[in-house]
């Protein structure tokens, strides 16, 4: 081999080796992937902030229990471990999006938004988080933990979930449904063979509509107190669900069943206080009859007056000052309000659905 093919093997040998250890050294150990979220915070509670005339809504929580932070030493520097690296911070309008407003660190447990508007209502959830996850803020619609993380800027406004149970029935036969005996005619036969079928009250069913194609009946099926024996509106809709995917025949007095769609829906309902001209609330006007105060409502008042809770009459909307006993402290109350004018008198009662 002559001297410069000898030279150029151990140059190109001596280049190969230096990138492999070139290689060696600089490679580092592949990131670890962390695939177990943090544990949700409970007790989420959203209230008006005291003396913020609705410019701010205070949240507390109890933190994740995952969020106890410990310290590693790692070469001569000391770092922080722990499961939760800091919450994120979401809220929405009702039937809005959520919107991130906020990011806290680890073992926070209160946050003042200080970014709402006086009267509009908002829904909060806060959701802990590590490196690589974020967990979901779960709580059952209509529940107590629900409705205290729902608030109105401001206050005054009461919160509640209103669950419409619906749903609409296809069924393959021909009705005329510019025929309006034939309409009323079908709808009595759907609402009583439906009632049969679910052993429930026909006054429950509801029909919202009826329509061509087919024949398609858009229903409800309503939840009434004080009936005990009967099932839930949401549990009478998913048995009748069963009954019609199982059997299209179930029905057959009305047709074969083509198709069955769920149309139930959840919402955020907030219902307007009363309130006088200079915003102050009303709490003696009990009838929403009017605009104002009147001997209606004191006539209201005075028929539950010496009832407790523990009466079977008993009627929270009257214990004005709340001890669970209607008596004078609520009576000096409705005084202070008898005769006043409710500024929004309209707006309370289509709140409430009046």
């Amino acid at each position: 081999m002559k001297p410069a093919t000898t030279l150029t093997v151990i140059a190109l040998a001596l280049f190969v080796a230096g990138s492999a250890s070139a290689q060696l050294t600089t490679s580092g150990a592949a990131a670890a992937i962390d695939n177990i979220p943090p544990a949700p915070i409970t007790n989420l509670i959203a209230a008006d902030t005291p003396g913020e005339e609705g410019s701010s809504i205070t949240l507390s929580w109890s933190p994740s229990i995952d969020d106890a932070i410990s310290f590693a030493t790692f070469g001569n520097a000391i770092v922080p471990r722990g499961g939760v690296r800091g919450y994120n911070i979401y809220r929405k309008i009702v039937e809005g999006d959520d919107e991130l407003v906020a990011e806290v660190g680890p073992g926070s447990a209160d946050f003042v938004d200080a970014s709402v508007e006086d009267g509009i209502t908002y829904i909060y959830s806060v959701r802990p988080f590590d490196l690589d996850n974020e967990t979901d803020f779960v709580v059952e619609p209509g529940t107590s933990d629900d409705l205290a993380r729902i608030i109105r800027a401001g206050g005054g406004g009461e919160a509640t979930i209103v669950t419409t149970v619906a749903a609409t029935l296809t069924f393959d036969v021909e009705l005329d449904v510019e025929d309006v005996a034939a309409v009323d005619a079908f709808t009595v036969d759907f609402i009583a063979l439906v009632a049969e079928l679910l052993g429930i009250d026909p006054s429950r069913i509801v029909v919202t509509d009826i329509s061509a194609g087919s024949i398609i009946v858009s229903f409800e099926i309503l939840d009434v107190e004080g009936i005990e024996d009967e099932p839930a509106a949401e549990e009478a809709l998913t048995q009748l669900q069963t009954l019609t995917t199982d059997d299209p025949e179930v029905l057959a007095d009305l047709g074969t069943v083509q198709e069955f769609v769920d149309d139930s829906t959840t919402e955020v309902v907030v219902k307007v206080p009363p309130v006088d001209e200079d915003g102050v609330i009303i709490s003696g006007w009990f009838t929403r009859g009017g605009s104002s105060v009147t001997f209606d409502d004191f006539f209201a008042f005075a028929d539950h007056f010496g009832e407790d809770a523990g009466d079977e009459t008993y009627d929270a909307r009257f214990d004005i000052s709340p001890n669970d006993k209607i008596d004078f402290d609520d009576f000096f109350v409705f005084a202070d309000d008898f005769g006043k004018t409710v500024a929004n008198a309209d707006e309370v009662r289509t709140s409430e659905g009046l």
